[in-house]
């Protein structure tokens, strides 16, 4: 399965982002970045998640760690509703 990777600089100009937002996400491990053809890319399902971080960020005005306790909360109940779902089942 072929994947699509975007560079960062280009999603960067069409979401009208700044570069290091993205750096930020990928050292909170948040994102994942990509080095291909030396060039810095994003792979194209985690578009999703910058832009869900990005409205938090620009819209919500969360810092950094806000974002990451968050995402991480959100996750944590992700998690647990998979967990209850589980034991619904069997």
């Amino acid at each position: 399965m072929e994947r699509t990777l975007f560079k960062i600089v280009d999603i960067c100009r069409v979401h009208r982002l700044e570069e290091t937002f993205i750096y930020e996400l990928y050292r909170n491990g948040l994102i994942e970045i990509i080095l291909e053809n030396e060039q810095d890319c994003i792979d194209e399902e985690q578009l999703p998640l910058i832009e869900k971080f990005s409205n938090w960020h620009y819209d919500l005005e969360l810092n950094m760690q806000g974002i990451e306790v968050v995402s991480r909360l959100l996750e944590r109940i992700e998690q647990l509703q998979q967990e209850v779902r589980a034991l619904k089942r069997g």
